[in-house]
């Protein structure tokens, strides 16, 4: 079957993950392409318990799962790196999600048909809205617009202040640095430039490090006004665990490490897009307070 996606999904603690990958299967077009790489990262019950749930679900076949105990995880970009190095098998295209999501419907021939028609080394990717667990599809689809990030500062220094910055995506195809990592889409080559040896990184800063990865690698990261893919932000219940990093040591210094993926673009060139945004960002406080 051509066009298989391969969609990454890591999961800590997460008791939506299995209406996550119902919901991914019930809302495709062609369910038979769609591969799942799953990284369960949890208690030994629950592992038997959603192990045993997908053991008879319709798409078995189409699921790779991996697991281990939550006590040995490494963080978020560490996980995916483990599903790209040995669940991801040259499928057509990769997608990354996080274990909280829902889709738009035929979600999958949307994305293909998006890409194909995208700009020359394209990834696509931009924030999605959010849904609620009390809420139905007509209800949270409503909220069809996606947002880019423009960081106020540059994210891993000390003056990076949260809340992350949001814009409404106004282009069809509108040229961004930075991707959101519950939603990106892309081919063959976005996998290839995603997948390090050894994931060394501080566990929350895999949305940078993806993206310098996909600028030095050569491609373009490009946000739709669509949405496809919707989010679960708020942890106002017990449904997941945030991953608290103990007593694990990380290369934070990634942009000195990464100069060793520098070919025909430069870290120093990307940190400036980086910077002009941040710039952007404090120009628009200032013209609205």
């Amino acid at each position: 079957m051509k066009d298989k996606i391969l969609v990454s999904i890591a999961s800590y603690k997460d008791t939506d993950v299995i209406k996550t990958i119902i919901d991914l299967y019930d809302k495709s077009e062609y369910p038979d392409r769609v591969w799942v790489g799953l990284f369960l990262q949890d208690t030994d019950d629950e592992i038997i318990r959603i192990c045993k749930f997908f053991a008879e679900f319709k798409f078995k076949n189409n699921l790779k799962i991996k697991t281990i105990s939550y006590i040995y995880s490494k963080g978020c970009g560490w996980a995916r790196n483990i599903i790209l190095k040995e669940l991801y098998e040259d499928e057509d295209y990769f997608m990354c999600v996080d274990s909280h999501s829902r889709f738009l419907e035929k979600w999958d021939s949307e994305y293909i048909t998006l890409y194909k028609a995208s700009p020359p080394n394209s990834v696509i990717s931009a924030f999605p809205q959010a849904f609620e667990f009390d809420q139905t599809y007509e209800q949270y689809s409503k909220r069809n617009k996606t947002t880019i990030y423009t960081p106020n500062a540059l994210p891993w220094t000390s003056d990076f202040i949260q809340p992350h910055c949001q814009k409404t995506t106004r282009e069809k195809y509108e040229k961004v640095t930075s991707i959101s990592g519950g939603n990106l889409f892309g081919d063959s080559r976005l996998a290839k430039a995603i997948t390090l040896d050894d994931y060394i990184f501080i566990h929350n800063k895999e949305q940078e490090i993806y993206s310098l990865l996909i600028y030095l690698y050569g491609l373009d990261i490009y946000a739709i006004p669509q949405n496809i893919v919707w989010h679960k932000y708020i942890v106002n219940t017990s449904y997941r665990d945030i991953f608290a990093p103990n007593k694990i040591k990380y290369e934070v210094d990634f942009l000195s490490f990464l100069k060793s993926k520098e070919k025909n673009r430069t870290v120093n060139e990307w940190v400036s897009l980086i910077q002009r945004d941040c710039d952007d960002c404090k120009k628009t406080k200032e013209l609205n307070s």
